[in-house]
């Protein structure tokens, strides 16, 4: 049912921000803004920022950013339409029905598994799960934890539960959407059979899914639910609605399996999940970064887990996460080294766990001869990728030494494989990437977005030029909507701002500009555009997009702009000569 965009705008309007997330944690009023620690990763120091008058919250730490909305989405695993009833709700606003020509599908696939549950939890308390029972019971997991998890059992039935949901009204064509059942030739059939089931929730708690562990030597071992409409493998976390309160205080662990999750919750982690035998993705460390971003790998000790946790550090850079890698000694998987060691052994190697950038590198040292030569260069050529894309300037600068250390080389040798110049970063003033420029674009094209952030009446057509020379594709991207704003005469509304971004990088940087207390810097705003349009327009030779906006302002008759665009040029590029 789709809210009407005036009403949803109404919604963002009159719901005062700083009012809402009070309710989840203390806020301090610094200056025009509030403050307070983080909801969504670790911290000691107040970095989450909120801003009332913009209607929107920033974290400096982690970079979280967004308005109310997003917020109650974040924090609570809401979908956008409950948040927007939630708030409509609290400030008395009126949500118009609208009529549907028909129930919602996913509705019916939300009711097929709910009743789904309810008979795999029937099977195993009934006198045909004693196997189940027992096979439970062996593993560990009887009692307590069976029921937190709503554990059950798929009897060796074809239709066992297809016949049960048609007794409770659920039509084939639902069951078959929500994967339950599959449609042959002769009917449908049920697609757990002879297995313990464990069912599947999102955010919210719904079931989504389900997994189903063979108890009967039938292959395959292991059986989930196909992706569905409420259901992607790839965006879900097994035990993630059981652990989510717990992250923000003890960060997130990563297992793979259903029984190493149920394992790591019995010995009292509590804030584990488990990715389901994928691998891990961007997504599943998004959907935990709204709580933490710390995050143990904890995958199996051979080489397929070993392997499948150094993959997962080419999506923790992107998404700035602090992945460690966990080592288990004496025990294949979670739940085994458990059963061996025990609780203390397991806090013991949770707190050992190093980061997974240096565990890649470790690992790579060892298969890798790094007396020769062409091991050296092997070894380079494969961390320099890695350590190109690390935004943080002291955590680069800290692994680059860690490998001029290792092949015995200069650091300088290492920098000049990254073609980063020792020094830049501190040079700039700053000792770790600046927050609201998470691509390391160069100075003068941020200043001229934070000059037109804070004074739009600058804006000019040499300012629209220098925007489509930027070289940064974020800070392009901002540029464009900001100005698209200034010259539409709209007033630089943050919230409106951010929904215009249609990317996390974008609204990030938005939210950077406007929310950060800078003024300071700025105490001559024309003279701080000047300087920085002509090093963005005279940065190396004239770009081909200049040239063909030159073109463009004398075709329409601009031939005043047009020249002094090229003066800018002209005069940049003597001071070079």
């Amino acid at each position: 049912m789709s809210i009407p965009k005036e009403k949803i705008d109404e919604v963002r309007e009159r719901a005062n921000i700083v009012q809402v997330i009070s309710e989840y944690l203390p806020l301090t009023k610094r200056g025009q803004n509030h403050l307070g620690l983080c909801p969504f990763h670790s911290e000691k120091t107040p970095s989450f920022t909120v801003s009332e008058t913009k209607g929107i919250y920033y974290c400096f730490g982690c970079n979280a950013t967004g308005n109310v909305i997003t917020f109650l989405m974040k924090r609570d695993g809401m979908s956008f339409p409950d948040a927007v009833r939630s708030l409509a709700k609290r400030y008395g606003i009126t949500i118009p029905e609208v009529q549907r020509s028909g129930p919602d599908p996913r509705d019916l696939i939300y009711q097929a598994l709910r009743a789904s549950m309810e008979y795999f939890l029937r099977e195993l308390k009934g006198p045909g799960g004693d196997e189940a029972r027992e096979y439970i019971k062996r593993r560990g997991f009887e009692g307590e934890i069976a029921q937190r998890f709503n554990l059950g059992y798929a009897p060796d039935l074809w239709d066992g539960l297809s016949g049960f949901l048609r007794k409770k009204g659920i039509a084939d064509a639902s069951a078959l959407s929500s994967g339950v059942v599959i449609k042959k030739e002769k009917g449908f059939y049920d697609r757990f059979r002879g297995r313990v089931i464990f069912p599947i929730t999102d955010v919210r708690g719904r079931i989504v899914g389900f997994g189903g562990r063979s108890i009967n030597g039938k292959d395959p071992k292991y059986l989930n639910s196909p992706e569905s409409q409420v259901f992607k493998k790839g965006e879900t976390l097994y035990g993630f609605y059981q652990a989510k309160q717990q992250m923000a205080s003890a960060g997130a662990i990563f297992v793979e399996g259903y029984f190493d999750l149920l394992a790591l919750h019995k010995h009292g982690f509590t804030n584990a999940v488990a990715t389901m035998g994928t691998a891990l993705t961007k997504e599943h460390l998004r959907l935990v970064k709204a709580y933490t971003n710390t995050v143990y790998a904890l995958f199996d000790s051979d080489a397929a887990g070993r392997n499948a946790s150094i993959r997962a550090l080419d999506i923790a850079i992107d998404e700035e996460m602090d992945l460690r890698a966990v080592t288990l000694k004496g025990g294949k998987d979670p739940d085994e080294f458990l059963v061996k060691f025990g609780a203390e052994a397991m806090k013991e190697a949770i707190a050992k766990a190093e980061p997974l950038m240096e565990f890649f590198l470790k690992d790579l040292c060892g298969r890798l001869d790094l007396k020769t030569p062409a091991g050296k260069r092997k070894y380079l050529d494969s961390v320099v990728p890695m350590l190109s894309r690390i935004r943080n300037v002291a955590e680069r600068g800290h692994y680059a030494a860690y490998v001029a250390t290792v092949l015995n080389i200069p650091q300088e040798s290492v920098y000049e494989a990254l073609k980063i110049p020792r020094g830049t970063a501190e040079k700039s003033g700053r000792g770790t990437t600046d927050a609201v420029d998470p691509k390391g674009a160069r100075l003068s094209e941020l200043t001229v977005l934070k000059v037109m952030a804070r004074h739009p009446e600058l804006f000019s057509e040499s300012v629209s030029v220098a925007l489509e020379s930027f070289s940064d594709p974020v800070l392009k991207k901002a540029g464009s909507i900001i100005a698209g704003s200034i010259s539409q005469a709209k007033p630089l509304d943050a919230a409106s701002l951010m929904d215009e971004a249609d990317d996390e990088p974008t609204r990030t940087l938005i939210a950077g500009l406007l929310i950060k207390d800078d003024d300071g810097f700025i105490e001559d705003p024309a003279r701080m555009l000047e300087d920085s349009l002509k090093r963005v327009m005279n940065k190396g030779n004239i770009k081909e997009t200049t040239r063909r906006m030159i073109e463009r302002l004398e075709e329409m008759g601009r031939t005043e702009v047009a020249s002094d665009i090229r003066k800018r040029m002209s005069t940049g590029a003597k001071r070079r000569s």
